[in-house]
């Protein structure tokens, strides 16, 4: 007869998996430094699972039906700004966008939905290394060109649903739909305290020569950087999401 803990440890195992993609371990160097590592040093990512798609508003809308102090007009300015699930006319989201990515979530929500799943925010190394890897068929130039389109384009008023970009590992909206939380979002510093330190980020803030109007890999990544840098954990936005991870041994897993 099959252990009971054993039976709960695969089916959980499978139930991610099922709705996860397993990303291999690999090295990834930071646009900027990070705070734990040197400027240029190379970092392992250990493999993990991600999500395939973006959280939906339809998956966001089941995790505050089952945790009621999440919905609409009851969650605490301390965990959400009064932008909160803000594209949602009533208690809600709209017929039309139920497999659209959620947004105006904040990070302590998204958090709280990802532990709710048995799962995590990723980290921001995990993200920018799965982010990394171009659609099938296409390289890095054509991924940034991609990037940089979405940047400049006028946004939609009602998000598609998910599923309109692929990366090469199957990981879907990455890029050219929303920005995403992660666990450490506030890792890196392109604030005004940056300019001291005599390395890329002082060049970076500033404006300087070290970003090429060339170079369209070093902008694509430095407006995630900036974007994330000026980011509270309670804010709010129009076209800020989030997906979750976990860990291979889910027992790792932050709860």
């Amino acid at each position: 007869m099959m252990n009971p803990f054993l039976f709960i440890c695969f089916f959980l195992s499978f139930s991610l998996s099922a709705e996860m993609v397993k990303i291999p371990a690999g090295n990834w160097r930071p646009f900027l430094k990070e705070t734990n590592f040197k400027l240029g040093e190379t970092i392992k990512v250990k493999s993990f699972y991600l999500d395939e798609y973006p959280v939906t508003q339809k998956d966001y809308f089941e995790f505050i039906e089952a945790n009621l102090q999440w919905k609409k007009g009851k969650v605490s300015s301390l965990f959400a700004d009064g932008g909160y699930l803000g594209d949602w006319k009533g208690k809600s989201p709209d017929s039309r966008t139920a497999n659209s990515p959620v947004t105006y979530v904040s990070w302590f929500s998204a958090n709280a939905y990802c532990q709710w799943k048995g799962k995590r925010l990723p980290l921001e190394s995990e993200w920018e290394y799965v982010a990394s890897f171009p659609p099938p068929g296409k390289n890095k130039k054509d991924m940034e060109s991609i990037i940089l389109g979405w940047y400049g384009e006028q946004k939609p008023e009602f998000l598609p649903s998910v599923g309109k970009y692929k990366n090469r590992l199957g990981i879907y909206d990455q890029h050219g739909m929303i920005w995403e939380w992660v666990f450490d979002f506030n890792n890196t510093s392109v604030t005004g305290d940056s300019r001291q330190d005599s390395d890329l980020e002082s060049s970076l803030f500033c404006g300087g020569g070290s970003l090429k109007a060339n170079d369209f890999s070093n902008y694509a990544s430095y407006m995630r950087y900036g974007y994330r840098a000026g980011l509270k954990g309670w804010y709010t936005a129009k076209y800020l999401g989030f997906r979750c991870a976990s860990n291979v041994n889910i027992k790792d897993n932050p709860i």
